[in-house]
């Protein structure tokens, strides 16, 4: 029998992969990174026990058939799909906890507190509900802990830092393992841009680079530096912008472009005659319709129209417009439009995103689409924008003219388009568009411009 060279590599990579797992866990501990700077405690919210249906495993239907719950008549448990008993990975969950009517979990309190978990404590609980909002990957050189954005604890950052919960993100892990025993990214495919390869410890090297520039005291340091050296208002706004998150990524992107080899002008479409900006106003349209959906509890799969965009690209309209709000927005009004000024703690908010991302490795490669270094920063960059974008089309559609715009509205963005991020699904040729059109940090920066 014969095999490929890449296939020989990939079976060594992945047998290596299960090693190294095998081996972190001698002496009980796993190589578990954990990110600075990002907290999380439970605040009580229910939020995670609204409208997303909970899967169950085999045992996990089992275990909540068998209680005897306090005051509580159970509902049926409704099926989503025919699992195969004893299998691993998504394919483990067979079951969906019902819903009430109003959409929240049959288990839910009226003080917002799972029945379950006040009466038999957090093992008896679904295993999913145990592992949110946990996320791990796993890699040649340890497992990267990090936390969803569709939790509230972790978009206000409340409670105690997650470098003081090793104990508990190392049982989460294990629950992790228990579901998921075959899991092990494919990290020998990485590319610094599409046709140029990129090892994996040469990544990392990148990374340290990438994570010192979004950390929180760097942000801060460079803002205070530029606000204190420039003696007028409008320098002083100007230089404070250059520092938001979407601007740093598209920066970083540019940055690491260096190191291409072979030159090539990456915000040209290979045949296309279709103007730049025509392209990021098309590539924006694309985006927000697929991030951000009028009803996103009705969107159970995120996936971009390639061939409506491939079209439009070769044949532009005369005009492009936003869909939104079931409402139609033109590019000239949004452009007119001045954005209020995020409060800090969602500027915070918004650079703890773009962080976590790139701690967890989330953005490109095996993490997100198998994009390239390069167009995974610049995708990171344009969706930090699209929430300020929707939040000007929000206050466009109100009316509200430079008000400072409240946390509350920009954690609710972040948190849809963390959903939407979690459920995407995408195709080879949606991976192939998002490469090309996404390689160009100059066209992140045209839309990180668009969002202001």
């Amino acid at each position: 029998m014969h095999f490929a060279a890449q296939s020989i590599a990939s079976l060594i990579y992945k047998l290596i992969a299960v090693l190294c797992c095998i081996i972190s866990f001698m002496g009980g501990e796993a190589i578990l990174h954990i990110p600075e700077g990002i907290n999380f405690d439970c605040t009580g919210c229910g939020n995670c026990c609204f409208s997303w249906p909970v899967p169950l495993t085999d045992d996990d239907l089992k275990r909540i058939c068998s209680l005897e719950i306090q005051g509580h008549q159970k509902e049926p448990v409704h099926v989503i799909k025919a699992g195969v008993a004893g299998s691993s990975g998504q394919r483990a969950f067979t079951s969906a906890l019902g819903k009430r009517a109003d959409g929240k979990c049959q288990y839910l309190s009226p003080d917002n507190r799972c029945q379950i978990h006040n009466q038999f404590g957090e093992e008896a609980k679904p295993s999913m509900c145990r592992l949110f909002p946990y996320t791990f990957t796993p890699t040649p050189a340890g497992v990267w802990a990090a936390a969803s954005f569709a939790s509230t604890g972790v978009l206000y950052n409340s409670g105690r830092p997650l470098t003081s919960q090793k104990e508990h993100l190392m049982r989460t892990y294990e629950l992790f393992q228990s579901l998921y025993p075959d899991l092990a990214p494919d990290w020998t495919g990485l590319q610094l841009v599409d046709g140029q390869s990129l090892g994996f410890e040469e990544y990392l090297k990148i990374e340290t680079r990438l994570l010192s520039a979004l950390s929180e005291n760097s942000a801060a340091g460079a803002s205070s530096s530029s606000s204190s050296s420039s003696s007028s208002t409008t320098t002083s706004s100007s230089s404070s912008s250059e520092w938001r998150t979407e601007k740093i990524l598209s920066g970083l992107a540019k940055q690491t472009s260096i190191q291409i080899k072979q030159k090539r002008d990456l915000d040209k479409v290979p045949g296309l005659e279709t103007k730049p900006r025509t392209v990021d106003s098309l590539l924006v349209s694309s985006l927000l319709t697929a991030y951000f959906p009028d009803d996103v509890y009705k969107e159970n799969a995120c996936e971009i129209d390639t061939a409506q965009l491939a079209r439009s690209l070769v044949m532009p309209p005369a005009k492009v417009q936003l869909q939104f709000d079931g409402g139609l927005v033109n590019f000239s009004d949004l452009n007119n439009y001045t954005l209020g000024r995020l409060n800090e703690q969602a500027e915070s908010l918004l650079r703890r995103f773009a962080y976590l991302k790139v701690f967890s490795k989330l953005y490109f490669g095996p993490g997100f689409a198998g994009l390239s270094l390069i167009a995974g920063l610049n995708h990171l960059s344009v969706i930090v924008s699209l929430v300020r974008i929707v939040i000007k089309l929000q206050n466009h559609k109100s009316n509200t003219k430079g008000s400072e715009i409240a946390f509350e509205e920009v954690a609710e963005c972040v948190r849809m388009l963390e959903r939407r991020l979690t459920v995407a699904s995408y195709s080879r040729e949606t991976k192939t568009m998002l490469e090309v059109l996404l390689s160009s940090s100059e066209r992140a920066e045209r839309i990180a411009m668009l969002a202001s």
